[in-house]
């Protein structure tokens, strides 16, 4: 049933996240092509227009195709579990735990192919056709060797440190479906009441961290030993990073399930 509800979900976002994405491949080849033909070497003012028109526009759409990406997908989860496709949902035979999980997969792949194809659109904008490749490999290169530079920098800190990442961002994402799903608890005004529960766990976050790189402080001045050394970026930050994501995932996880399972109210 989770395969089923996956598939649906991924027909169901496919209709505008795919062109959002392919417009940025057209992007990405206009502001090749303004760069690569020299339009800010030409006396001509229209042509100097023209290439920065061009080149403003791929910036802004590349923002504007991410801000759209993140407010569809929670719209998405609105409408279909909360909305009026949430009643045709909830009568089916599927467990929450599905629902859940594979609304937040869907999503995180969305995200995660956007950044992909944004940062590959970066890369091709400052390579030519001939070097596109070995622009590639420079870049990895040179991370790889800003990462050797460092001591006690490995494969494992490195896996670690992705999927750290991976986790913080899925923690995002079940945030949002937790503050949705608390928010429809509320009587009445239930987008603003959602609203309200997101920042007021935004905040309840940022005293947690504070708390924590206060406590980390105080051991570290009574050990003698500063954390924030040359690997803390690589190595030690991402032990906090996941450990918390793990932790807000969990919680996030299970609000969302309490309130669609146990407090589902449709009206």
């Amino acid at each position: 049933m989770l395969g089923k509800l996956m598939k649906y979900e991924w027909k169901a976002t496919w209709k505008l996240l795919i062109p959002l994405n392919l417009f940025i491949v057209v992007m990405s080849i206009l502001a090749y092509i303004t760069v690569q033909l020299d339009f800010f070497d030409s006396d001509n003012d229209l042509v100097l227009m023209t290439g920065a028109v061009l080149l403003m526009a791929y910036v802004l759409s590349m923002f504007v195709i991410s801000v759209v990406t993140v407010i569809y997908l929670i719209y998405r989860f609105y409408t279909s579990v909360y909305g009026d496709e949430g009643y045709l949902l909830h009568t089916l035979p599927v467990d929450k735990h599905h629902i859940i999980i594979a609304k937040a997969v869907v999503s995180a792949s969305w995200i995660i192919l956007n950044i992909i194809l944004i940062y590959l659109s970066i890369l091709f904008l400052f390579s030519t056709q001939e070097r596109l490749i070995e622009t590639i490999t420079d870049g990895f290169q040179f991370y790889v060797e800003t990462v050797n530079s460092y001591n006690r920098i490995g494969a494992f800190e490195i896996i670690m440190t992705l999927a750290a990442s991976f986790f913080a961002m899925l923690a995002k994402i079940l945030k949002v479906t937790a503050c949705i799903s608390l928010g429809q608890l509320a009587s009445n005004h239930k987008v603003l009441s959602s609203i309200g529960f997101y920042y007021a766990i935004y905040i309840v976050q940022r005293i947690f961290t504070l708390f924590y790189y206060m406590i980390l402080a105080l051991i570290n001045e009574a050990s003698n030993y500063t954390y924030y050394s040359s690997t803390s970026f690589f190595g030690s930050s991402w032990e906090f990073t996941l450990l918390s994501s793990l932790i807000y995932c969990v919680i996030f996880y299970f609000l969302t399930w309490y309130v669609m399972d146990r407090k589902l109210n449709l009206d």
